[in-house]
């Protein structure tokens, strides 16, 4: 369920000051980066005949509006919600209609709060099953067979039901890490003790794939790139601390299978054909579009972000080793996302999220803590220091992509 923004604005506030801070909410409750959410709102204040300055962290911003010699200084509280691209979008189309002077101020505050008001395009079984679709792939992508895509399809439901009946109230919201994270950890090891050639390894973090914060150590390392530095440094704690959690619940998953951990090691994978990759790009596309709330219609475009994740990685590292291969995968995964916002007038984030699933350095991150928890420090340290060594990667790759083709819209 999405969180709604927290506050409401007074009645007493000028309309114009309204609508910033309304936007100011629904952009946060939506993830928008530090440097883009202040950009699109200097832009609507200027456009509005404000004078605005903003200050944007992941939870909270502060802006001061006004006129001439009346000036008011707010701070917004707005905790997180889930990522939903198809309000993301409604969000776009609003902001540039605005912008171009095609919908006033009156019927842009009724569009936001519609928007915000809309119920969740999906609905929860859906989305359950969604999540075990969308983990499957990521099985062969970490080296699994045909038994670790059908074993991590389960897991992934089981984490998505853990999501959803968590996720509904706030207070709960941050057991779903290490609860699921303990079931992921147990169930690998149970799983790979009762069937042959399955690694529990791959289990463990193709189960927990949608759930490793891959995407938000990217975001907050491009707004400390931006210089957003208060905003970047408390993504990446938060980041931090969604690993600790995961890792935390694998850790106590695995204590409680102890007993089968000597056999469950045993399992080496059958790695499928590489004709089935096409196959499971296109069904984690599928799934990504229920997970992340997007349009029917955008299924196409995600798919095709997929293709271009991977087989630009997998090409960049036959080329230029592993790590930079990865950049060269964000670079023309930035590329064909940039050109999507300019011939579709969408948020770039529609068809670079999904895309990144296949690049994020979650799961080599998540690794590293994974050796760490099991006293491995030097592999474990040296297994986190690739993983941000390969976030840098991606966020020169998608600096590059953002300098060659610029996309022309607010968000």
């Amino acid at each position: 369920m999405d969180t709604p923004p927290a506050q409401e604005t007074p009645p007493s506030t000028p309309p114009e000051i309204a609508l910033c801070l309304e936007l100011g909410r629904a952009y946060q409750s939506y993830g928008i980066p530090a440097h883009r959410f202040e950009d699109a709102l200097t832009r609507i204040s200027a456009k509005l005949g404000l004078e605005g300055q903003y200050f944007a962290l992941p939870t909270a911003f502060f802006a001061s509006l006004g006129k001439g010699d009346h000036h008011w200084t707010f701070i917004q509280r707005s905790p997180p919600g889930e990522t939903n691209l198809a309000k993301l979008s409604d969000l776009q189309e609003a902001t540039d209609a605005l912008i171009e002077g095609r919908l006033s101020t009156a019927a842009a505050r009724e569009r936001v709060r519609a928007i915000v008001a809309a119920p969740d395009r999906w609905g929860p079984l859906l989305t359950v099953l969604c999540f075990g679709l969308g983990s499957a792939p990521s099985a062969t992508f970490f080296g699994g067979g045909w038994r670790e895509m059908l074993l991590t399809a389960c897991l992934g439901a089981l984490v998505g039901l853990t999501a959803v009946l968590l996720g509904r109230k706030a207070g709960l919201a941050r057991l779903v890490y290490p609860v699921a994270g303990a079931l992921v950890g147990f169930l690998s090891l149970a799983a790979a003790y009762r069937f042959p050639h399955v690694s529990p390894q791959v289990l463990t973090l193709a189960g927990l794939i949608v759930l490793l914060p891959g995407l938000r150590l990217v975001v907050s390392m491009n707004e400390l790139a931006t210089g957003n530095l208060v905003a970047g440094t408390a993504r990446l704690v938060d980041t931090a601390m969604t690993f600790l959690s995961l890792g935390f619940g694998v850790a106590l998953g695995q204590r409680l299978a102890f007993s089968l951990l000597d056999r469950a090691l045993l399992g080496t994978p059958v790695v499928l054909p590489g004709w089935t990759i096409l196959p499971t790009l296109l069904l984690a596309a599928v799934a990504f579009v229920v997970i992340f709330k997007a349009r029917p219609s955008d299924l196409p475009w995600i798919f095709a972000a997929c293709l271009l994740g991977f087989y630009g990685t997998r090409h960049g590292a036959a080329w230029l080793g592993p790590q930079f291969g990865v950049g060269l995968g964000a670079f023309a995964l930035g590329l064909g996302s940039n050109l999507y916002t300019r011939i579709q007038h969408r948020p770039s984030v529609v068809t670079l999220l999904p895309g990144l699933m296949v690049l994020v350095p979650g799961g080599l991150g998540f690794k590293g803590l994974e050796f760490i928890i099991q006293k491995q420090l030097v592999v474990g340290l040296d297994t986190a220091f690739q993983a941000v060594f390969v976030a840098i990667a991606l966020l020169t790759g998608l600096l590059l992509a953002q300098v060659a083709v610029q996309p022309r819209t607010a968000l």
